[in-house]
């Protein structure tokens, strides 16, 4: 393999971190070069990502050791079809969402614009680590900066409904990351190893122990407050609501890392064979994700606020991939993946659309929307293309991922699934449609000072939409890393 190639997955995680020691250095000197540096640096973590995605696809996943001593004495990280898929997700929606900060970023102040990237900076570095470690304790530890610095991205504000959600945030994060360290601590008792594809080969003769079961539910459980998981949602709606405008599109970035922490866990380090054989856990996981699909939904239907209806929305699609992964099938896998993608991009888009319309009108309401779609045209379309991708109607990458889930659930006999489906499906239908309805068939009294965005502002949400219009028609582009995923994955892990 030529050798550019092979440090690329330790490239793509350690340009973030350069990044966020060198920006406040240089910004300190010259005020300007801040966002220069993180816009380099995530550009240059794009490149990185569709380079690395193309050598996996050309010649297959490879480990990669850290300081050339291999496991069980070295660290190492695996960059596989699944790692680089994701990792191409991460870097295009933050590169995205840093573009579209640049408008709106003085909300902060200039004395915390520095703290905002640097920590933004940290988020995305852990997040493209925990795709590509290979070590269970380096998870850990890279779970830890993500969630801290997101924990200081929702108080960043400083006022007292942000610092308030960012303690919640706090409290229920930290509870997830005792449980995970301990059920860590169980893994490494069992099998004498950190390394997941030792720990993979040496769980088989232990497997059926009380101390390996704990460790696994406790890793699922822990995790699962990471991703926001009906019932372990609780912090998202506040967080959501009262972080700094981009927050919620970083945080959508990171319940997706988290799904892939759960899958590395149930698929590479268990095996999907020995994760069903010793207990039910394929029906234990469809069964949370459709509980979460229909409580969430419900709960969303309730919100007036518009960012706290799309965090319960988020953890119904949260429900959605754990229900593609239950199926514990091929097609079922592939629709979860994929669902990541579609979901991450479809949710940013109203995000950075929810965000503009509350910069320029002050609209956060469902009730206010009246007559929005003649005062901000563009913002609106691009809304309405993310919501109908939400909603999962043909046409859109959300239908594309809703469609191949249902269609493992019925292929595998469990038609309940698909039926939950569908009825999720009208349920976001009723959430979104009475922002549509309101956007564009009723009358409001909207001031006639209103006017659209900057065009530098809303190119980014022209980004999204067009990219969530694309995953419809060319589901294909993603499917040549997701489909050996999956095999890969349902084969054993590694």
């Amino acid at each position: 393999m030529n050798g550019m190639f092979v440090h690329l997955p330790l490239l793509i995680i350690m340009i973030p971190f350069a990044a966020a020691f060198i920006g406040p250095l240089n910004g300190f000197l010259f005020r300007s070069w801040i966002r220069r540096i993180v816009l380099i640096a995530l550009s240059l973590n794009l490149i990185c990502s569709i380079l690395l995605a193309l050598q996996v696809l050309s010649s297959g996943p490879f480990d990669y050791y850290l300081s050339g001593v291999a496991p069980p004495l070295g660290i190492a990280l695996y960059a596989d079809y699944l790692g680089a898929c994701i990792s191409v997700l991460i870097s295009g929606i933050a590169l995205v969402a840093v573009f579209y900060s640049a408008g709106i970023i003085p909300e902060l102040g200039e004395r915390r614009t520095f703290v905002f990237y640097v920590l933004l900076l940290l988020a995305i570095g852990a997040m493209q680590g925990i795709v590509f470690t290979a070590d269970i304790f380096t998870l850990f530890v890279l779970f830890e900066i993500q969630a801290i610095s997101l924990y200081g991205l929702v108080a960043m504000r400083g006022d007292g409904k942000g610092l308030l959600a960012g303690y919640k945030y706090l409290l229920i994060g930290s509870a997830g990351s005792a449980m995970i360290l301990i059920g860590i601590g169980f893994l490494y008792i069992s099998t004498g190893t950190l390394n997941m594809h030792l720990m993979a080969e040496l769980l088989p003769p232990v497997s059926g122990s009380y101390t390996v079961l704990a460790g696994l539910a406790l890793l699922i459980a822990g995790i699962s407050t990471k991703i926001g998981l009906f019932p372990l949602h609780i912090w998202m709606p506040e967080a959501y609501a009262y972080g700094p405008s981009i927050f919620p599109v970083i945080s959508t970035i990171a319940l997706k890392v988290g799904v892939v922490a759960i899958i590395r866990v149930v698929y590479t380090i268990f095996g999907s064979s020995l994760a069903i054989q010793t207990i039910p856990l394929e029906s234990i996981l469809a069964l949370l994700g459709a509980v979460a699909v229909i409580i969430c939904s419900i709960l969303a239907i309730r919100q007036v606020d518009i960012r706290k209806m799309f965090a319960y929305s988020s953890g119904a699609n949260i429900g959605c991939i754990m229900l593609g992964l239950g199926i514990a099938t091929i097609p079922g896998v592939e629709g979860a993946i994929l669902h990541m993608i579609t979901h991450t991009t479809a949710k940013a888009g109203l995000f950075l659309c929810a965000d503009i319309i509350l910069i320029q009108t002050g609209i956060r309401y469902v009730h206010e929307f009246k007559g929005l779609s003649k005062a901000m045209p563009y913002t609106m379309a691009a809304f309405s293309i993310a919501a109908i991708s939400m909603v999962g109607l043909p046409l859109t990458g959300g239908f594309m991922s809703k469609i191949t889930i249902a269609s493992a659930a019925i292929a595998d006999g469990i038609t309940y699934y698909a039926a939950i489906l569908l009825f999720w499906t009208l349920l976001s239908a009723v959430y979104f449609y009475r922002i549509l309805n309101n956007a564009y068939f009723l009358e409001g009294t909207l001031s006639s000072t209103i006017r659209e965005a900057p065009l530098r502002i809303l190119i980014p949400i022209f980004i999204i939409s067009i990219t969530t219009i694309l995953l419809g028609f060319f589901v294909e582009i993603p499917m040549a890393l997701i489909r050996p995923a999956a095999g890969l994955l349902l084969g054993g892990g590694f």
